[in-house]
C-alpha cells in the first residue's frame, strides 16, 4: 500500500521537527543546509522548495516553539492578583524550567539548548522566545507583587519588581542549563522535584515574599495538582 503523500505544511512541519536537534546541538551558524537536509530525510533541493534559505528555517522555528498559548500560564493571568497567585506564578516558572512540561512543541531540554547557543550568536530565538512567553506578562505579574506589598506579605526592596521577576526567571534558566549535560555540571544532591521546591523558595525570598507567607501560601502538593492536567 502506498503511503500517503504530507501536504506542503505537513511537510514543512515534519522538517521542522527534524532540525530542531540539530540546530539545538550546533546553533545557527555552525550548521549547514546539507545537515538539516539529511536530518528531515529530504533532498537538499526540496530543503529549499519549502524553506528559500536556513534563516527562514530558523525563523519558522521560532513561530513552531511559540505556537498556541500556554496552558498554565493562562490559568495564573486569570487569576486575580495575590500572594497565592505570585507563589503559583514563580512555581510554574521554576517547574517548567527545571522539570518540564509534557504537552511543549519543543521538549524542554532542545528549548533550552536552542536558548543557549542563540545567547551565544545573535539572541534571535532567545529574544523572540522570551517576549512570546514571558516578557508580555511582566506587568500582570508586578500586579501580583503590589497586592502581596499590600497585604503587608512582602518587604520592600531597592530592586525594581519587573527585575526581581526576570532574576528568578534567569535562576531557573540557569539551574537547567546545568543539567544539559548527561552528567550535570553542578551536583545539586536533590532530585528535580527536590531542586524545584528549594528553587521555590529561594526564589520566592529572592523576589520579598516574608517566611510566614511562604509557608501560608506555598504548598508544593497542592500546585502540583493544580497543573497536572496541563502536562
Amino acid at each position: 500500500m502506498r503511503a500517503q503523500r504530507l501536504s506542503c505544511e505537513e511537510r514543512k512541519e515534519a522538517i521542522v521537527k527534524a532540525v530542531l536537534p540539530i540546530f539545538a546541538r550546533n546553533g545557527f551558524a555552525n550548521t549547514t543546509t546539507r545537515e538539516l537536509a539529511k536530518a528531515a530525510g529530504v533532498s537538499e533541493a526540496l530543503l529549499y522548495k519549502h524553506f528559500p534559505s536556513k534563516e527562514s528555517l530558523y525563523a519558522e522555528i521560532q513561530t513552531f516553539g511559540c505556537r498556541g498559548c500556554d496552558p498554565g500560564l493562562q490559568k495564573l493571568i486569570s487569576l486575580e492578583p495575590s500572594t497565592s497567585t505570585l507563589v503559583y506564578i514563580v512555581y510554574y516558572i521554576m517547574r517548567i524550567n527545571i522539570v518540564g512540561r509534557g504537552k511543549e512543541a519543543i521538549c524542554a531540554e532542545t528549548r533550552h539548548r536552542m536558548i543557549l547557543n542563540s545567547c551565544l550568536e545573535d539572541g534571535s530565538f532567545s529574544r523572540f522566545l522570551f517576549h512570546n512567553r514571558f516578557a508580555e506578562n511582566i506587568s500582570k505579574i508586578v500586579e501580583c507583587m503590589d497586592a502581596a506589598a499590600a497585604a503587608g506579605d512582602m518587604v520592600s526592596s531597592p530592586v525594581s519588581k519587573p527585575n526581581l521577576l526576570l532574576f528568578a526567571h534567569h535562576l531557573a534558566t540557569m539551574i537547567a542549563t546545568m543539567h544539559l549535560p548527561k552528567k550535570p555540571v553542578v551536583d545539586y544532591e536533590a532530585t528535580r522535584e527536590e531542586l524545584v521546591q528549594q528553587a521555590v523558595w529561594f526564589a520566592l525570598r529572592g523576589v520579598g515574599l516574608r517566611d510566614d507567607a511562604i509557608k501560608r501560601h506555598y504548598n508544593p502538593k497542592t500546585l502540583a495538582l493544580f497543573f497536572s492536567e496541563d502536562r
